[in-house]
């Protein structure tokens, strides 16, 4: 083992800190991350030299050897250990490390990590705030003593911490054996070969000699069994465990096996070569047993894993169940066609439960009520366009905006975990707590309205904010905006005259009472070194924080004052620049109904963008109105928007899938053709500053 780490990660590992030790301590640190790189290779399939990277052990690594961040929410942190003997054990004080470790970057405390995690910040940034985050702690050690009593209870703990609606903390032990295999695999690569039987299939021989038909789900389980990862070399992924998708294929598996051929979408196999036997007739009615060279599952890996589990759960029960296959022998032109295979087979548009929601006439009947009532739009199919914020929803924002007005947290603490939970059925299921009972349009536009404005006051408090409070902004945002609702009084929500306005005044003085309750409130209940994604993820505890919250903001006792460390260090006050469209305005330089031009300021904005704005010569154009925040009226609709806003707007239609998030709106906008708003307010601003204006 010594020698093939060796061989794989010397000249990769970063020894740079090692310098000043003696040969024995820098082999044994060496040989303790090449342990941790392979832990991450195994566990996402990097590269070598990419797993290498991913090793942060040194000082300041709070108990962290390796991170890696996968799919964009999937963190895998790893704490590695190398014993010559091969007896290494993870005892409770590592275990706490691993723990205080994953706790300093929930909060966001990078700075307290050396530099090595630097490059790792901005994907463990989004991923902690992602909906579908999924934490994997792996401890890699070459020992095999199983984990004791004390440190699986650790362990226990901090992944029952992180269960809210469904689990987001899983740990894993790699031992010598593993590991080694890993090492196998990566020096010797062994093609698999399998023989498989197929039932009730067809068989086609252009291009490609093809089979397709059914498998027992046993012998899908036993292929893995056998095979491991090995199977899937040349999909686009590995198994991603317990995924909400994947859970599913399980419980039709195990619930109504004799429907899984009909809820699946099966397996694709692609070999060199397929050779059949027939051990009775010749027909598609009767077995065929077909060897397959150099086999590999390119679609399907979840599929595969998923029965593999159900197998060892209630193995009688998923036996017999019937799993779709398709097998492809490209022979010699393996090379030329693999990829494309996998690529396309595993990018068709997915199918999920929000699509099924446009069948439910209820959701035309609110299109209608919208149009009728408000004059606003209402998207309910996926792939519409969402309306510009104040022209109307979608019917996303209103479930999200719904769930957080329920009369208890549950739905908001299911929506902050996953969204797609918004579309469960039943009686019990989100979708018709929501819907069920059709609600107006005006109460769900005015939900969605309170819903923005909550989000906007919570932005604007964050820049004020640090750490634990600046977290908890983020992380507790639905609570929050849950608790706005229970605090304002809107029983007359569903009437025409309800006075929405001063109910969105209020929101950001609301918001900012409720913020230090909360936070005080989870420090009192769970502790200040709680970990606050799973709190609220974790619907018993929201149903109390909302409990106690709600009373302490009712209560108009004064607000806990915040630990001096959780608000942000007032930043030195510089010179704002003049904003563009006030400069303009302000000077009445431009006259109203002046022509402007959208012109994109770089090649890939114009390369998108063409298609779409040649179809009309509107969608490029606008009239100005001196405005200070909507100036520019689009030719193409006659609606009111700022300069950025209609530059997002167009590349929004124009369906430009790797826009931006931002963009500087005067820069693209032309006058007459000649000078853009930019250029025009820096010749103003330039003007008054030489004559003393």
């Amino acid at each position: 083992m010594r020698s093939a780490l060796t061989q794989a990660y010397q000249g990769l590992i970063d020894e740079s800190d090692l310098k000043r030790n003696s040969d024995q301590e820098r082999e044994r640190a060496f040989l303790s991350r090449a342990v941790a790189a392979t832990a991450i290779r195994r566990v996402t399939g990097w590269e070598l030299k990419r797993c290498a990277e991913a090793v942060i052990d040194g000082s300041d690594d709070n108990g962290i050897d390796a991170v890696a961040v996968t799919d964009g929410s999937q963190v895998w942190l790893v704490q590695a250990k190398w014993s010559d003997k091969g007896t290494a054990g993870f005892h409770t004080d590592a275990a706490r490390a691993l723990v205080d470790g994953l706790r300093l970057l929930e909060n966001r405390q990078f700075d307290t990590f050396n530099k090595k995690l630097q490059p790792f910040t901005a994907a463990l940034d989004s991923a902690l705030g992602d909906p579908n985050l999924k934490i994997n702690l792996v401890i890699a050690l070459t020992g095999k003593d199983p984990l004791s009593s004390h440190t699986t209870a650790i362990l226990n703990r901090v992944s029952e911490d992180h269960h809210g609606h469904g689990p987001m903390l899983s740990y894993d032990l790699m031992t010598t054996t593993e590991l080694l295999q890993q090492l196998r695999e990566d020096r010797m690569p062994a093609p698999v070969d399998v023989t498989v039987r197929l039932l009730k299939w067809l068989r086609r021989d252009l291009p490609f000699p093809s089979y397709q038909g059914s498998l027992w789900a046993r012998d899908v389980a036993e292929i893995y069994q056998r095979h491991g990862a090995q199977l899937f070399s040349k999909n686009i992924r590995q198994s991603l465990g317990l995924t909400r998708i994947n859970v599913g294929i399980e419980k039709t598996l195990t619930e109504e096996p004799e429907n899984f051929w009909y809820f699946n979408n099966g397996i694709t196999v692609l070999c060199d070569y397929v050779e059949p036997f027939y051990p009775g007739r010749r027909h598609p009615d009767h077995p065929v047993d077909l060897r397959l060279t150099r086999a590999t599952v390119v679609n399907g890996a979840q599929t595969v894993t998923s029965i593999h589990r159900a197998m060892q759960e209630e193995p009688e029960t998923v036996a017999e169940a019937d799993v779709s296959v398709r097998i492809i022998a490209l022979g010699d032109d393996y090379a030329k066609y693999a990829y494309r295979i996998a690529e396309t087979t595993n990018t068709q548009n997915d199918v999920y439960r929000r699509d099924f929601i446009s069948l439910d006439e209820k959701q035309a009947q609110i299109r209608q009520d919208f149009d009728l009532t408000l004059g606003k739009s209402y998207v309910y199919k996926r792939g519409e366009v969402d309306p510009v914020p104040d022209s109307g929803c979608s019917v996303v924002q209103a479930a999200v905006a719904l769930a957080c007005a329920y009369r208890t947290p549950e739905l908001a603490v299911r929506t902050k975990r996953d969204t797609e939970l918004l579309w469960e059925a039943g009686s019990q299921g989100a979708y018709q707590r929501l819907f069920g009972e059709v609600p107006s349009a005006c109460r769900i536009w005015r939900c969605v309205q309170i819903q923005r404005e909550t989000g906007t006051a919570l932005a604007a408090l964050r820049n004020h904010l640090q750490g634990r409070t600046h977290a908890t902004a983020q992380h507790g945002d639905l609570l929050i905006t849950h608790l706005v609702f229970q605090l304002l009084d809107l029983a007359e929500i569903d009437e025409l005259s309800f006075p929405i306005e001063s109910a969105l005044t209020a929101i950001p003085e609301l918001v900012a009472a409720i913020l230090p309750w909360l936070v005080y409130r989870v420090n009192l209940s769970y502790g200040p070194t709680s970990f606050l994604m799973s709190t609220f993820t974790n619907e018993a505890r929201c149903r109390e924080l909302a409990q106690l919250v709600t009373e302490d903001v009712r209560s108009g006792a004064l607000a806990p004052e915040l630990p001096h460390e959780y608000v942000a260090l007032a930043r030195p006050n510089r010179r704002r620049a003049s904003a563009t469209v006030p400069t303009l305005v302000n000077a009445g330089l431009i006259k109203d109904g002046t022509p402007l031009t959208y012109v994109p300021s770089n090649p890939a904005e114009a390369l998108a963008t063409r298609e779409w704005l040649a179809v009309d010569e509107r969608r490029s154009q606008a009239r100005w109105q001196n405005h200070r925040t909507k100036p520019l009226i689009w030719s193409y609709d006659g609606l009111a928007y700022s300069a950025s806003g209609l530059v997002v707007r167009i590349w929004e239609m124009a369906d430009w899938a790797k826009a931006p998030p931002a963009v500087q709106g005067p820069t693209r906008w032309q006058v007459n053709g000649d000078r853009t708003l930019q250029e025009l307010a820096t010749e103003l601003l330039a003007a008054q500053e030489a004559g003393g204006g």
